[in-house]
């Protein structure tokens, strides 16, 4: 009996240092708080969400990509362009220039895009016609044949466009509301790879 009231009285003790010293370090924190200063903990917070939305950029994008497809830069470039260019076509205008404000240098890779408008490309398979002629009675059918073209004019198999839209969300991970405005605009793409 007297052992367990030992046990009991040292649980106490501990108990109530801890959260003693729990409270002071709250108290402490509070205080800092009404002069000015922040906490380590809001200030870490503060600096992290800073440097997440400080650290996108189109030109990381394009060599984080490049490095971990095995593609050529231009690749790269061009690949993440029409991706975005799919996505715009799917956006609002407002939301588009959210995601634009969002990934300094992204207006400027809109150049990029390949023009596949005079497509005359060599390696048409009967599954590519098929796909032409479906796309001409669906605008949704008509965008994804565009992309896929796009990836084509530049030397990449179509396959690899799930890659590229792996990659970008994989980098845009870090910024929730970017990621889900692209998601937005991938929409039916990501449905289909």
């Amino acid at each position: 009996m007297k052992s367990s009231m030992k046990i009991s009285s040292v649980l106490l003790i501990t108990t109530l240092t801890l959260s003693s010293q729990a409270f002071a370090n709250d108290t402490v924190d509070k205080l800092k708080g009404l002069l000015g200063k922040s906490s380590s903990t809001e200030s870490t917070q503060l600096t992290q969400s800073t440097q997440a939305s400080e650290s996108l950029d189109i030109a990381s994008l394009v060599s984080m990509v490049s490095d971990n497809l095995g593609v050529t830069e231009e690749q790269s470039q061009g690949g993440v362009a029409s991706i975005f260019d799919y996505a715009k076509e799917n956006l609002s205008g407002g939301d588009y220039t959210q995601l634009a404000s969002s990934i300094p240098g992204l207006d400027s890779l809109m150049d990029y895009v390949p023009d596949v408008s005079s497509d005359s490309s060599s390696k048409s398979s009967s599954m590519s016609g098929l796909l032409d002629k479906a796309s001409e009675y669906s605008s949704s059918l008509s965008s994804i044949n565009e992309l896929k073209k796009q990836f084509e004019a530049l030397g990449l198999d179509s396959d690899m466009i799930s890659s590229f839209v792996t990659q970008i969300n994989a980098y845009l991970s870090g910024d929730s509301d970017t990621q889900a405005l692209l998601q937005s605009g991938l929409g039916k793409l990501t449905s289909l790879l």
